[in-house]
């Protein structure tokens, strides 16, 4: 392969590019059909009100979100016997199967293949977290992270423009109505071409290299004793249960909680407010253009993380996380005077508090949820990785455990929780995680400087003795 000969840092981001685009590819059907599952699946309600609940969309997203926080209580383990290419490999597969279920229109084959995509993603997740480790130094993982991660988010653009044809099939797609309507065929095709692309991606992920960098973050270990492989995987759960316990874990766990919420918001609750709100469900492109404006908003932060993590020290921890308080705030702001308190549960022509909902207003949110998705994506793939080297599969399992349980709980409570109560709680918990994260930031800094100057010691009293 031609990646062979080139150097580590070319290297590197060649494959990040390459992994990127798979990812993306995986994310056209992931995250464009979260954008509209619960409305495609209301709509199928509303045709057979016996054979579909009315909350079916919240309730898949919320069962796939259950089992994936189960998943990862053990999903460190398949790295003891499968590389990580391959478990993103076996994890991708499930993307695939999923989209493909939606075909059949059946509820409880959805909420199944939901569950399995639930488990088989935390597989991908530390897989991925470990091959993203395998081609990032200390020095690099934040160019590299956010170079893939943008990538990855040209999924929500790629579906944006492919949705737009099957929107137009169905004539009622584009007339005035209490909500947006998705037909039989549109749902069919929809979900058939996501399936597509999604074994596209599977091909991808098959290709990767698997060669490390030298002094990658995934070479500090702390045992490289050869051990039974029952033995790695029985030590792997038990490191994952007790790094739940660890300080430094503990005190970063309400920002992977708030993480985990925001995802939740920008992936499906908010989306499903743009189809049913009255005086948006006649706009053909609304949920396109919100796609492609949060795929600009990634891809833009991505792309600028590359500069500003050479220029700023430590840019991955502090300043990206002032920035996310302040695009959170914003976000805040915007949704609250434009959107109306019912919107997330059911089709409304309820009166907002300050601004009657439009499309520039989606617009500029889904940009700025962009942006902000990838902060808070740089934030935690950095401190998963440099608050405990030694266990980073295991603290990356953490992570996107309280991550998939704050994406749960609104998507089952979606039948109670107005969009007001969810703003505050989603606010609350993320001033309380950013405070309780520059903490683990400054532990972090001075442990490392610790490490540091006793390396020096040791070097220059070595050079003493020769």
């Amino acid at each position: 392969m031609m990646l062979a000969n080139l150097k580590d840092s070319r290297y590197a981001l060649a494959t990040a590019i390459i992994l990127g685009i798979a990812h993306m590819c995986m994310f056209v059907g992931f995250d464009t059909g979260s954008f509209i599952v619960e409305s495609v699946l209301y709509s199928v309600h509303k045709r057979n009100p016996q054979d579909m609940n009315r909350h079916a969309g919240y309730y898949a997203q919320a069962i796939m979100y259950a089992f994936n926080m189960l998943g990862h209580i053990v999903a460190p383990a398949a790295l003891c016997f499968m590389s990580a290419k391959w478990t993103m490999v076996v994890g991708s597969l499930f993307f695939t199967l999923s989209f493909g279920s939606y075909i059949f229109e059946n509820e409880m084959v959805i909420y199944v293949s939901g569950a399995l995509l639930g488990l088989f993603y935390a597989v991908y997740n530390a897989g991925y977290s470990r091959y993203l480790t395998q081609i990032s130094t200390v020095h690099s993982i934040e160019k590299i992270n956010g170079l893939e991660w943008s990538i990855a988010c040209f999924g929500t653009l790629v579906g944006g423009f492919l949705i737009v044809p099957m929107i137009q099939m169905n004539p009622n797609s584009t007339k005035p109505s209490l909500y947006k309507e998705y037909s039989d065929t549109q749902v069919k095709c929809m979900f058939g071409a996501f399936t597509v692309i999604g074994l596209l991606s599977n091909a991808i992920y098959c290709m990767l290299p698997t060669r490390k960098v030298k002094d990658c973050i995934s070479s500090i270990a702390k045992d490289t004793e050869e051990k039974p492989k029952l033995v790695e995987i029985r030590d792997s759960i038990t490191d994952t249960a007790t790094s739940f316990f660890d300080p430094l874990v503990l005190q970063l766990s309400p920002h992977f909680f708030y993480v985990g919420l925001q995802v939740a918001v920008w992936l499906t609750i908010y989306p499903t407010t743009l189809q049913f709100t009255k005086s948006l469900s006649h706009s053909t492109y609304v949920i396109t253009i919100y796609g492609m404006m949060f795929s600009i908003g990634n891809l833009s932060m991505g792309l600028a993380t590359v500069p500003l993590a050479k220029r700023i020290n430590n840019f991955g921890q502090t300043p990206c996380l002032i920035l996310s308080m302040v695009l959170q705030a914003i976000c805040f702001v915007l949704i609250l005077i434009s959107t109306a308190n019912r919107s997330t549960t059911m089709p409304n022509n309820d009166p907002t508090l300050l601004i009657t909902p439009n499309v520039p207003m989606a617009l500029i949110i889904g940009f700025l949820f962009g942006v902000l998705d990838s902060t808070n994506n740089t934030n935690r793939t950095v401190m998963c990785a440099l608050a405990i080297p030694s266990k980073k599969a295991q603290v990356f399992a953490v992570a996107r455990f309280y991550q998939a349980l704050s994406a749960a709980i609104p998507l089952f409570l979606s039948a109670y929780l107005t969009l007001y109560r969810l703003l505050i709680i989603e606010f609350t918990i993320c001033v309380i995680g950013a405070g309780l994260f520059l903490r683990v930031v400054h532990k972090t800094k001075h442990h490392t400087q610790e490490e540091t100057n006793a390396f020096e010691a040791f070097t220059n009293k070595e050079s003493e003795i020769n």
